[in-house]
């Protein structure tokens, strides 16, 4: 029986992987570019498809497709494994969930989140926002998708009944920035009223979420509220949009910033990634 590595191996071909990041030439039997490690002019970087391997000759690295994700990505083994095994559609068993570690716990709640919030969007209590996405923004449904916008109600435990009714406690919600303990209320929705855009990390995966007021009220705050410091979330380290611009900022050596999540997705529905 194969191993989730040797599954994902079968699936998949390590010249399209380092192609996503590299652009690779023919050279004989293999293919050669220059080498994401280190500066060069001339490519000593060499793709072996029939051994899937890789080695640079200028700087000595080398190894297969984990080894590159590992070092392209800053990531260890284990994050290198996911993102290939999402590439494959290889499904990794997963522990049960109350030996799942608090981060992988705090991921699956955001998700599930964002999911949520998509919902709300396209029903009632989303009426208003979505009519101002599409009106306002001129924001097409394939982009809503896209980027996954989502609408927070403004119900004080909206979210927080749907989170327990998915067996997260409410400790596992306000570690993850999505509720506030309060005295008299308990555990209440962080974000009420607010079109919401889920932060990724720069492999895709959500690590918080920015909120939007529908109808600015200086008594919930400002008009943008960010997920609190986390264990995944830190606002230092994640750049909305990058994950879906890396590979083309990498392949054209330039990155366009501009201010505000609404910025960013309108370039992209235009054209511009």
């Amino acid at each position: 029986m194969f191993s989730p590595v040797d599954d994902i191996k079968s699936r998949l071909d390590i010249v399209d992987i380092i192609q996503e990041y590299v652009p690779l030439k023919m050279a004989g039997a293999n293919l050669k570019g220059l080498c994401p490690f280190h500066r060069e002019k001339t490519p000593s970087f060499m793709v072996h498809r029939g051994r899937q391997m890789w080695h640079c000759f200028g700087c000595n690295l080398g190894g297969d497709m984990f080894t590159f994700i590992q070092k392209i990505e800053n990531i260890e083994f284990p994050e290198a494994l996911e993102v290939l095994a999402k590439k494959a559609n290889v499904e990794l068993k997963r522990e049960d969930p109350q030996l799942r570690s608090e981060r992988q716990r705090m991921r699956e709640l955001l998700s599930a989140s964002a999911q949520w919030f998509a919902v709300q969007l396209q029903g009632a209590q989303g009426a208003e926002a979505l009519r101002y996405l599409k009106e306002t923004r001129v924001l097409i449904p394939d982009t809503l998708e896209e980027w996954l916008l989502g609408y927070a109600p403004k119900g004080w435990e909206e979210l927080t009944r749907f989170l327990r009714a998915k067996g997260y406690r409410d400790q596992e919600m306000v570690n993850a920035g999505m509720a506030l303990a309060g005295r008299a209320r308990g555990v209440y929705d962080r974000f009420r009223d607010r079109i919401m855009f889920p932060l990724r990390d720069h492999h895709g995966a959500i690590v918080g979420f920015t909120g939007r007021q529908l109808h600015e009220n200086k008594e919930e705050g400002g008009k943008y509220v960010n997920t609190p410091e986390t264990l995944l979330y830190h606002k230092r380290a994640v750049l909305f949009g990058l994950d879906k611009a890396k590979q083309d900022i990498r392949a054209q050596g330039i990155a366009l910033v501009v201010e505000g999540q609404m910025d960013v997705i309108s370039l992209w529905q235009a054209g511009i990634r």
